[in-house]
């Protein structure tokens, strides 16, 4: 819908549905309605729901958070040492708006009564717009004032709710302060939002350093930012200097495009110098942002066991395999659908890369793994083409002990079960032979897995990533894949365009060198037939002639005559076809002069040329050279 018609929709919205209350809402809150009432068909004069757990629910569920009610418990606590003296209750959610814990005020019957306990589902899809559900629908802090909320049940409530998001961007959930029948003005409970946002910033960043105990981790400070816990931003960074978790400040900060870049992309320095700079973490130092508007407090933590700052440090490259940034480079269409692809990561939507030979599906697929919360588990890939049919059975969905004869003596876990827990990679698909598609569908939709030989199924938690560079849609056509199948591995597809159509291809060309070596460059000759090929081969066949190009170059610079032979056909040929034409261009100029010379004497000009009289006659007929009373 455009935004135009959009915005008109919801201003007809608001005059129908707030006019009569006398309110003004909110964007954010208009919208909420707008979904409670077209979107989750509700009624808001429902004056019961029923959205509580039972009792054996609730132990279930906060036992699958027990982590995460562990790492809160601290902000949850500290939150309401501060406000539930004064009438307010306090709860944190999972992000299904599901409350894990509750500290309620002495008089807790009449919190207990309106729902603010634990085990109740506050999901807007249940409750319509309420502090909790939709803070986690627009994945923002907000307070919802008394009939504002959806339900009249819900009117007598005022509740000031930030949601709360993992190390990878992700909500974990959110933390609310709720207070009963209370008669002032919305703009009171300003304070107390920006209590529930601070201490919901302080659980992400328990969070972060909990999770990234191990690891080397950075926390950058605005030098003029007063706000300190909520501005501060935490990285954690891989041995190669790769960012792989952040806190929501960091995420903001940098648009939510953070994850796989290097540190020296986000700060003039690389790990090398932080860890001089900051004496091995011991101290801290003070950088420029890149684009030297800010002055950042810089903090290292160097965990013990890692290694120090006179030990082996990583590359100012980033070594390692690239992150999805890199991959994407400056080409605009690969940035969007690295956009596209983030969106969709931890979502339990499987992905299908298509494109040439040679565009990077692998690699896009391995920093997919590891931008997901995934990435410390296996990344296992399978490629369906360069299997034996008779194999890719056993491979992909492996056996137990004694299952057939010749059989591995104690069994073989397949690919599918090796990942689980992680990523499975697919490559070319398209091959995979028709009865085994047929399995493959029946075990990602069922989630479980039964080994030829097993008695029991194996439950599969995996994120499946599939490739291919023929054309599926044509092959369903043909009764050569299965649609079902398809429609199961494309719930995002993106295509890699080829190296010839990307638009940054100077800048790959020049970044790919820098990681092969620093110091080399390329000739202009050299660089202009980079840029001329159609590369059939793509970015692997380019990356090939680079690393031949760089171990023949005899000094800094690579020269034509450095790269592969099959490079250089093209422009051999072109220069000598340039060369042939000029050839004939000189030839054809010396016969019209020596045949006006000799006064179109064909016999003497033959002789003066040192050629036949015949063969005067054929090179005049190619040249186009016609005798003057001859012409018209």
């Amino acid at each position: 819908m455009p935004a135009q018609t959009r915005a008109r929709e919801l201003a007809a919205f608001v005059d129908s549905h707030f006019a009569s209350r006398g309110l003004v809402p909110e964007t954010v809150i208009a919208e909420s309605w707008y979904r409670s009432i077209n979107q989750h068909r509700l009624d808001p004069g429902l004056r019961h729901v029923d959205n509580i757990l039972s009792a054996g629910e609730i132990r279930q569920h906060q036992a699958q958070h027990e982590a995460y009610l562990a790492i809160a418990s601290q902000g949850v606590s500290g939150l309401a040492r501060r406000v539930v003296d004064a009438g307010f209750a306090v709860l944190l959610s999972d992000a299904d708006g599901i409350t894990l814990d509750a500290r309620l005020p002495v008089d807790h019957q009449r919190y207990t009564r309106s729902g603010l306990i634990v085990g109740a589902r506050w999901d807007e899809s249940i409750a319509g717009t309420n502090g909790i559900g939709t803070a986690l629908a627009s994945q923002q802090a907000l307070t919802i004032h008394r009939q504002e909320h959806f339900l009249a049940a819900n009117a007598r409530l005022s509740c000031s709710v930030s949601p709360i998001f993992d190390a990878h961007n992700q909500l974990l959930g959110c933390l609310n302060a709720t207070c009963l029948y209370n008669d002032g003005p919305k703009q009171a409970q300003h304070l107390t939002l920006q209590l529930v946002t601070l201490y919901a910033r302080l659980i992400e960043n328990t969070h972060f350093r909990q999770r990234y105990r191990d690891r080397l981790t950075l926390a950058l400070k605005p030098r003029d930012d007063f706000t300190d816990l909520a501005a501060e931003q935490l990285l954690a960074l891989d041995e190669g200097g790769r960012v792989i978790g952040a806190n929501r400040a960091a995420f903001l900060a940098h648009d939510g495009n953070l994850l796989g870049l290097c540190i020296n992309q986000l700060l003039p320095a690389d790990i090398d110098q932080l860890l001089d700079l900051t004496r091995g973490g011991a101290q801290g130092t003070r950088l420029h942002s890149h684009d030297q508007q800010r002055l950042l407090d810089v903090g290292l933590r160097v965990p013990g066991g890692y290694r120090q700052a006179a030990a082996v440090r990583p590359s100012v490259l980033c070594e390692g395999p690239p992150g999805l940034a890199q991959l994407a480079g400056n080409d605009l269409h690969l940035q969007q659908g690295v956009r596209r692809l983030r969106k969709v990561l931890d979502k339990d939507i499987a992905i299908l890369l298509c494109g040439e030979t040679g565009t990077g599906k692998e690699a896009f697929a391995r920093a997919l793994h590891q931008a997901s919360q995934r990435h410390g588990k296996a990344f296992v890939a399978l490629n369906c083409a360069a299997i034996p049919e008779s194999l890719i059975e056993s491979e992909l969905f492996g056996y137990r002990a004694g299952s057939f004869t010749g059989a591995n003596r104690k069994g073989m876990k397949g690919k599918l079960e090796q990942a689980n827990g992680g990523t499975l990679f697919l490559d070319e698909i398209g091959d995979m032979p028709t009865h085994l598609q047929t399995r493959l569908l029946r075990v990602l939709a069922e989630r479980e897995l039964v080994p030829l030989g097993a008695e029991t199924p194996v439950a599969l938690d995996v994120q499946v990533i599939s490739a291919t560079h023929q054309d599926l849609p044509a092959m369903i056509a043909d009764k050569r894949f299965r649609e079902d199948l398809y429609y199961r591995l494309c719930g995002l597809r993106m295509q890699l365009p080829a190296l010839r159509e990307r638009s940054d291809r100077r800048e790959l060309i020049e970044q790919l060198l820098a990681g092969l070596s620093s110091g080399m460059r390329l000739s202009d000759e050299a660089r202009d037939c980079l840029l001329s090929q159609a590369w059939p081969g793509n970015v692997r066949q380019l990356l090939n002639a680079l690393r031949q190009a760089v171990a023949l170059a005899e000094g800094d610079v690579i020269e034509l005559a450095d790269l592969p032979e099959d490079l250089l056909e093209p422009v051999s040929a072109a220069r000598a076809t340039a060369l042939e034409q000029q050839v004939e261009d000189l030839e054809a100029r010396h016969l019209l002069a020596v045949l006006r010379r000799e006064r179109w004497h064909m016999s003497a000009a033959a002789q003066a040329a040192g050629i036949s009289r015949s063969t005067l006659y054929r090179k005049m007929k190619r040249y186009g050279i016609v005798q003057p009373n001859q012409q018209g």
